[in-house]
């Protein structure tokens, strides 16, 4: 995955993608971020944690492919501009993504947000 734009790993039991202020992300890389998160998860869904603070842009086809079918039960996108609040609402609104996403600009908040999936009535 030398050639892809952001890092997907393991942090737990949470998928945890990254990207780098000025990242431009690609259909291609969406692509291979999601194969990789398909190899991290050993066949689970699990909550993911989308870090997008200061991407500078994604394409038509990543939008496309991020919406598609992951093997996660929800994501917390966090962001700290309105550049990063723009694109995620644009995301959500326009992709209809299969799992619940929410925005938030602070990584605790995120982090709670998605533990409340694994919690148990």
């Amino acid at each position: 995955m030398d050639d892809v734009t952001g890092t997907i790993k393991l942090a737990g039991a949470v998928l945890h993608l990254k990207w780098a202020p000025g990242d431009v992300v690609t259909e291609g890389d969406a692509v291979a971020l999601m194969k990789r998160a398909r190899e991290l998860s050993g066949g689970r869904a699990l909550p993911m944690l989308v870090e997008i603070t200061g991407l500078q842009w994604i394409d038509q086809g990543a939008l496309k492919a991020f919406a598609g079918s992951w093997p996660v039960t929800r994501a917390a996108i966090v962001g700290t501009t309105p550049v990063d609040q723009t694109i995620a609402d644009f995301f959500t609104g326009r992709h209809k993504p299969v799992h619940p996403n929410r925005f938030f600009t602070s990584m605790d908040e995120a982090m709670a947000w998605l533990a409340e999936d694994s919690v148990m009535p």
